[in-house]
């Protein structure tokens, strides 16, 4: 008994995993998708962080000390001085032309301030369109002024009989030390592409069973001539043989991600294999029955790819990935709970980013198995209502066919 039932379900899977490399739609998606989004996505992130933004210093000071601060910004590595202006119409111009993406102005007279003892300021005009290149300009120069102006007074608490490293106390007296955890140089490949995979899984594995008709019988594809068997199998023996297929099919894809992808790109790779496979499995249930459910709702394939297609963005967004989800509207928070991704993307960085045990993500997985659970449901009576209608019609035209043959016969006798 259950070896027969085991067999069945085997058969199911089988046929609709060899669909996966047969069917031409679900190629491009469930195979070819996978892959290639995966090298894709992360190659303009090569260089991780941005290097020699190209900037500009408007000097109207032209002393020895405004030479100081321009040799200094010339050393920042996150900007490049790539001209020196007589006014800042010039390095407007030159901005709003994106030559470059901001400028420092120093004001004349500052040299002679600051031996005053008074404060000198100068400005930073930076790109605001661009916040990664507008934090690069900003940081360099502030940086660079700051450098300057700490030598200055250094200089000028030696001159009172103080050594350099006590006029580098009284200067600093409670020095800051930045760490950077989980992302040990900060690039911006290791911050934005976990959360993107996640997606991209998630999506292609939702197109990819409304493309393949989730859990429906009888379904025409040219790939499954001969299998009227698996297709008309009993409700519960398609639906979780077909779901195996996917299963299986996208722990391949988490693995290769984890191996092969984070390996190639140098991103940080501190998960476990087992907290990982036990949050696969909560991920991709949750995954796959929203998609048995949904594909039911799609009379023609194409229909699940256009939509879904369309939502991963706004999906991306609602896990949190770029702004706090509680800084969201409350109505956009209520449909993200009903998102595996919601749970996935803050799940997936904290195993891989931060190396967290099972007990430290325990609430990603009840969410994720509570999606499922809460999907599986919505599936199965769909499912079986479409199948009682199916049924019925079928009730029905044979009915219909038999009245019309006893008519006919009738009415040859007479």
């Amino acid at each position: 008994m259950i070896k027969s039932i085991f067999l069945r379900l085997l058969k199911i899977t089988i046929t609709e995993w060899s669909l996966f490399f047969k069917d031409p739609a679900a190629i491009l998606i469930l195979v070819v998708a996978g892959f290639l989004y995966s090298i894709y996505y992360p190659l303009p992130y090569l260089h991780e962080i941005t290097e020699k933004v190209p900037a500009g210093v408007v000097d109207h000071d032209k002393t020895d000390m405004s030479r100081q601060i321009i040799r200094m910004s010339r050393s920042m590595q996150q900007i490049e001085v790539t001209e020196i202006y007589e006014n800042a119409e010039e390095a407007q111009k030159d901005m709003a032309a994106a030559k470059i993406y901001g400028y420092l102005e120093i004001p004349q007279g500052m040299e002679a301030e600051i031996r005053k003892g008074n404060n000198g300021t100068l400005g930073v005009y930076a790109h605001g369109a661009y916040l990664m290149l507008y934090s690069n300009v900003a940081t360099a120069f502030s940086t660079a002024a700051a450098t300057v102006g700490a030598t200055i007074e250094v200089k000028r608490l030696g001159a009172k009989g103080y050594s350099a490293k006590q006029g580098m106390a009284i200067r600093d007296p409670l020095p800051v030390r930045f760490l950077t955890m989980f992302n040990g140089i900060g690039g911006y490949g290791a911050y934005v592409v976990p959360a993107v995979l996640m997606i991209v899984l998630q999506q292609t594995l939702l197109i990819g069973i409304c493309t393949l008709g989730g859990p429906r019988k009888n379904r025409h594809f040219h790939s499954l001539r001969g299998k009227d068997i698996s297709e008309n199998e009993p409700l519960l023996f398609r639906y979780f043989g077909r779901s195996v297929a996917y299963l299986f099919h996208y722990l391949v894809f988490i693995l290769f991600y984890h191996a092969i992808i984070y390996w190639l790109f140098d991103f940080p790779r501190h998960g476990n294999v087992f907290v990982m496979f036990v949050f696969a499995m909560a991920f991709f249930g949750a995954v796959i029955n929203m998609g048995m459910w949904i594909a039911q709702f799609f009379s023609r394939r194409e229909t699940g790819m256009q939509i879904l297609v369309c939502v991963a963005i706004p999906f991306l967004f609602m896990a949190g990935f770029s702004w706090p989800r509680e800084s969201m509207p409350l109505w956009i928070q209520s449909i993200g709970y009903f998102l595996p991704s919601t749970y996935a993307v803050p799940g997936w960085i904290a195993i891989e980013n931060m190396g967290a045990t099972l007990f430290e993500i325990r609430h990603y997985i009840f969410h994720l198995y509570g999606l499922s659970i809460f999907y599986l449901a919505l599936g199965l009576l769909l499912a079986k209502r479409n199948d009682l209608i199916k049924h019925f019609h079928e009730l029905r035209n044979v009915t219909t066919g038999s009245r019309l043959y006893c008519t006919v016969l009738k009415r040859f006798h007479r």
